[in-house]
């Protein structure tokens, strides 16, 4: 008799372990995207960008989290920055959202200084199994960064810091787990 409560409460204490990591599993998620855009700005470089995201869950709905990644410019970036993120509707199997990301860039480079990032996009996830979903967005990317630049003519030579604003719409293709 003893073997047989034991053994109930032991498969309820598994039962209650396992329902508590799938509740403290749902309130983490991850992103990574790749993208590129239509530049709006003078001089025109077609950025690249690669992101990684880690979210927080706050509801079904909203998330807020960081991310990294890289920047393709003329020069490279690395933004690092704070995004949030709205589910517009319930979830479906193509579920539109919405997204605001907005940090600094830093610059590996001795010759270029970061700048101010942002990109809001609005977008769809396409739901796939195991919880993945592929997701494509549309946006608006603003970044600026100062960078050295030198001329040399044959009578002078100088330098001068050069004040970049990038616009692009951008577009983003990634995975969220």
């Amino acid at each position: 008799m003893k073997r047989i409560i034991f053994s109930v409460l032991c498969s309820f204490v598994f039962i209650a372990i396992h329902a508590q990591t799938e509740t403290k599993d749902c309130k983490y998620s991850f992103a990574t995207t790749l993208g590129t855009g239509i530049s709006m700005s003078s001089p025109s470089y077609t950025p690249f960008t690669w992101q990684v995201l880690g979210y927080y869950n706050l509801t079904d709905r909203w998330s807020v989290g960081a991310g990294t990644g890289l920047s393709f410019y003329e020069e490279m970036l690395i933004p690092v920055f704070g995004d949030a993120r709205f589910q517009i509707g319930r979830t479906r199997k193509f579920t539109p959202f919405a997204e605001f990301g907005i940090g600094y860039s830093l610059a590996p480079s001795s010759d270029v200084n970061g700048g101010f990032f942002m990109n809001p996009s609005f977008g769809v996830e396409y739901a796939l199994k195991n919880k993945m979903k592929i997701q494509f967005a549309v946006g608006y990317e603003f970044q600026e960064f100062d960078r050295l630049k030198s001329y040399t003519d044959n009578y002078f030579e100088s330098e001068f810091e050069e004040h970049l604003s990038h616009h692009s719409i951008s577009f983003k293709l990634g995975l969220r787990f």
